[in-house]
Formats: C-alpha cells, sequence, structure tokens
C-alpha cells in the first residue's frame, strides 16, 4: 500500500494482519501554486512508527512540483531530515506528476529541465545512502520526462488497466487506488513489487 493524510489514522496492526508486505509513507510535498511552499505531511511520523511498529517494511515518497535546482535539494533534504530517525528499508521516491490546474508550478518546465531536477534529486538520495526510485504514470513518463536518461534508478509505475502498453523497466506497479485494507477506513492505493 502507499498511504498519506487522505488515509487518516491507520492502525498499522491491524493493517499487517490483513497481509500487507510493504508500504509507501508520504513525508510531504510542495504546493502547486506560485508560493510553493514544503508541507509536512502531518501523519507521516506517526505512519513511519506505526508501520515499523507492526514488521511492515517501508519507503517514503515526497510529491515535487520543485522547478529549480534550489527546490529540489529542498526537497531531498527535508525528506532525508525526516527519515533519519527511521529504519527507511525501502526506496525514497519522488513522485513525478502532471497537477491538473493549468497553472501548476511544474506544469510548464521542459521535459529536459524537468528530467535533470528529477536527477538531482536521486543523487542526492543516494549519496544520502538511500536508494532513490520515481514514481510516475504513463502521462509522466511519455511526456514530461526524458526516461532514458533516468534508467539507472528503480520507477514506481501506476497504471490503473490490466493491459501495460510501457516500454519501460519498473520494480512497482501501483494497479489500483481503490483497494480495501483492515485497519484504514478509507480506500487506498494497492501495488506489487516485483523485486
Amino acid at each position: 500500500i502507499d498511504v498519506s493524510k487522505h488515509q487518516g489514522k491507520i492502525d498499522w496492526t491491524r493493517v499487517a494482519g490483513d497481509g500487507v508486505e510493504f508500504a509507501f509513507i508520504r513525508v510531504g510535498n510542495r504546493g502547486y501554486g506560485s508560493a510553493g511552499r514544503l508541507v509536512a505531511d502531518e501523519y507521516a511520523d506517526e505512519n513511519m512508527t506505526g508501520a515499523s511498529q507492526a514488521g511492515i517494511p517501508f519507503g517514503v515518497y515526497f510529491f515535487t512540483q520543485a522547478i529549480m535546482e534550489e527546490a529540489i535539494l529542498e526537497e531531498a533534504n527535508f525528506v532525508l531530515d525526516k527519515i533519519k530517525d527511521y529504519e527507511v528499508k525501502l526506496p525514497v521516491v519522488i513522485d513525478v506528476e502532471k497537477v491538473t490546474p493549468a497553472d501548476g508550478r511544474m506544469n510548464a518546465l521542459s521535459v529536459e529541465k524537468r528530467t535533470d531536477l528529477v536527477e538531482l534529486f536521486c543523487k542526492t538520495v543516494e549519496q544520502a545512502g538511500y536508494r532513490p526510485m520515481i514514481y510516475h504514470n504513463m502521462e509522466t513518463g511519455v511526456l514530461m520526462l526524458e526516461l532514458d536518461r533516468l534508467e539507472q534508478y528503480d520507477k514506481w509505475f501506476a497504471s490503473y488497466s490490466e493491459e501495460l502498453y510501457y516500454p519501460y523497466e519498473y520494480k512497482i506497479w501501483q494497479y489500483s487506488p481503490k483497494g480495501r485494507v483492515d485497519g484504514i477506513d478509507t480506500d487506498v492505493d494497492l501495488n506489487i513489487r516485483f523485486s
């Protein structure tokens, strides 16, 4: 599963009892408006602690809206600071998506610039001793990133179709946004790990 504040308070013991084998926990995001401020996920610490205590290995993710190098480094260092006291066994993920409002901060970036920023995030995470990963959907992968420049980094691919036509390797497939898991009162994303 992957979770954020949108799942509310989670009973991780019940989640583990329902057979969940791994989790990704959002630690924060950057707003997509002009201010673009960093926002910590209010449930991040509680979720990382809960997953740890329930014996569920987890990684973390950050929803980026960085438009310059200083901002992507701020995001990477924000994540690294948030996780320094936890045993993060799975990757540290940058979530790259086009936001719905047409004036979303990152929407106007060139493909090359967006790729540069994602690569810098991954390098920063790697230098800190963690395994970086890139979360994306078909639109991001085909139209917003030069994935051939990012082949060395693991991918987490979101697609809710049973038929996949996608030319790049990915380690995790997010296959449903409407899963139900004991211990979580809302729908939750479901994922399969191939490694």
